[in-house]
């Protein structure tokens, strides 16, 4: 049975993406202007879950940007020449505006990406039409999933969604995210792996680290894995990967975790610009706003003395996030071959 994930001419598109993501890290060396590729925007901080793990279920109340200041912050992105943008949140979906959003994206020019937790893949569909890869939430399979998530029939909501999804909208991709933590074990993970397996979807796993004392991260400290800990499940989801398992970290990430390193030089805000729903940009390393986007044109922004400072100062960050698109574009940025190595093998199948 032919898998939905062989190469289409529809995922052309994704190579453009990545081919003009390697020339986008070189033009950023070699500039002392930071020239960002990825536009990573949170339309709303409002959600249905209430996951122990979350950065930003203490800002549930934060304010809204309108759609039309959405559209035209992604209409600029795209004229900008940024490639690639994920739309998040929060629930995204909860947006009853969120197709149009997505639309704008699109018609951008950009490959758009959206996260969700899955409960209203199948209520609010119209993103689909709009969009290039779904990330979609899944930690465990039935009832352990609901409890991480604090929803009860989140998980079954999930799978009837993905399936609505495989069925109404082939030209999206589908990744499962499933984050590792204290509140799973192996067996729960590999529970998860075999079902992207049986379903033809692929697999993504996201590791949540608080790397700061902040007190509305505690919840956060509270259910990470220590270095140890974290380093042996990723040494078996090494193998599940090798063994075929459609697993879509990089080597390079996961050598990281199971090597127990606690640095790299992180280049990832010369390369993405992270805004909020609020509008503001937040500084990595303390989460604290520094500049805003709000009745202001993107390009003014990023050519700001502010912004330009304070990205080109993250290089020295000593938090080392764990997250793939930091550590896998940071390598990139840096022209590493094991980095570049597990990207294109990636990006090959």
């Amino acid at each position: 049975m032919k898998s939905r994930n062989n190469m289409t001419f529809e995922r052309l598109k994704y190579y453009r993406h990545l081919i003009g993501g390697a020339f986008g890290c070189i033009q950023s060396r070699l500039s002392k202007t930071p020239k960002p590729l990825c536009f990573s925007l949170m339309v709303t901080a409002k959600c249905n879950c209430n996951c122990d793990f979350c950065f930003w279920k203490h800002k549930k109340e934060n304010d809204e940007m309108p759609l039309e200041e959405i559209q035209r912050l992604l209409r600029e992105a795209g004229e900008l020449g940024y490639l690639d943008c994920i739309l998040w949140g929060g629930e995204p979906l909860l947006r009853q505006d969120f197709a149009e959003m997505c639309k704008a994206s699109h018609e951008a020019g950009m490959y758009t990406k959206i996260a969700t937790n899955g409960w209203f893949l199948e209520e609010n569909p119209d993103f689909a039409k709009y969009t290039d890869l779904s990330f979609v939430s899944l930690d465990a399979i039935g009832k352990a999933h609901d409890d991480i998530r604090h929803m009860p029939g989140i998980c079954d909501r999930v799978m009837s969604g993905i399936e609505y999804h495989k069925i109404h909208s082939p030209k999206m991709r589908i990744y499962i995210c499933c984050t590792v933590s204290a509140k799973t074990d192996f067996e729960q993970i590999k529970e998860v792996a075999e079902y992207c397996k049986k379903a033809d979807i692929l697999l993504y796993f996201t590791v949540n680290k608080s790397n700061q004392a902040l007190e509305e991260a505690q919840n956060v400290k509270e259910t990470e894995l220590e270095t140890s800990q974290l380093a042996e499940i990723f040494v078996k989801i090494k193998e599940l990967k090798k063994q075929g398992y459609p697993i879509r970290n990089s080597y390079y990430f996961m050598d990281y975790i199971i090597e127990k390193k606690n640095y790299y030089e992180c280049h990832w805000p010369r390369l993405a610009t992270v805004i909020y729903s609020n509008g503001e940009m937040l500084r990595c390393y303390d989460r604290k706003p520094f500049i805003s986007v709000k009745d202001r044109p993107l390009k003014e922004v990023i050519k700001d003395p502010l912004f330009v400072s304070t990205v080109n100062e993250c290089k020295d960050c000593k938090l080392s996030c764990v997250g793939n698109y930091a550590l896998d574009a940071s390598g990139l940025w840096r022209l590493e071959w094991p980095a570049i190595k597990s990207l294109m093998e990636i990006a090959i199948t």
